[in-house]
């Protein structure tokens, strides 16, 4: 079932009418919101910010909210510029590509996990003798939507040698898709950001 919420629900928070997973939406824009703001981060005083920010919340499905972590507040913006980018007709394409760590367990207590270099936290029950790290790449691709593109896209990242490791994908109401694939089997040297095709 799709979420039909307009943008003016987010102001009402919980209103009775909110579907538990639109109100879900709600508390994981607000979340990010406020990480944004606490970072300081100069888009956020921007007029009409917050309405954009929410566009973007609802323009994919809740399950989007689900899996966006308010720590990592800034891929929320990534994923919306890519998500921009996208509608240009010259391209229909956007790209960011960026090197991730991540720790897998080797005993003890602590499991495997994925972060950007930028937003990066070790787990406190991993010591340096009971987890490995390495570095690892992750694609976000926002394009036109159609049908099969994901699986396209996962065969081609696996015919030029990459092997996924975690992959979403995300349909937006105006037709558009966003991917986050994280990968190895890419060498480390060169990390592109942002880049069009």
């Amino acid at each position: 079932m799709e979420d039909t919420e307009s943008c003016s629900s987010r102001a009402v928070d919980f209103a009775p009418t909110l579907s538990r997973k639109q109100r879900q939406k709600v508390v994981v824009y607000n979340q990010v919101l406020h990480r944004l703001r606490d970072l300081s981060f100069a888009e956020t005083s921007l007029p009409g910010f917050e309405d954009e920010l929410w566009a973007h919340f609802h323009r994919l499905p809740a399950r989007y909210a689900l899996d966006v972590n308010a720590e990592r507040a800034l891929d929320v913006l990534m994923h919306k510029r890519l998500l921009h980018m996208a509608r240009d007709p010259a391209t229909r394409h956007a790209i960011e590509v960026r090197v991730v760590e991540v720790h897998f367990s080797t005993g003890g207590n602590c499991s495997h996990s994925f972060h950007s270099n930028s937003q990066m936290k070790v787990d406190a029950q991993c010591s340096d003798h009971s987890s490995e790290k390495w570095a690892m790449h992750e694609i976000t691709i926002s394009t036109n939507d159609k049908p099969k593109l994901f699986s396209q896209l996962s065969s081609l990242l696996y015919d030029v040698g990459l092997n996924i490791q975690e992959a979403h994908a995300f349909s937006t109401t105006d037709g558009y898709s966003l991917f986050f694939f994280v990968v190895d089997g890419w060498a480390l040297e060169g990390v592109y950001k942002c880049r069009r095709c």
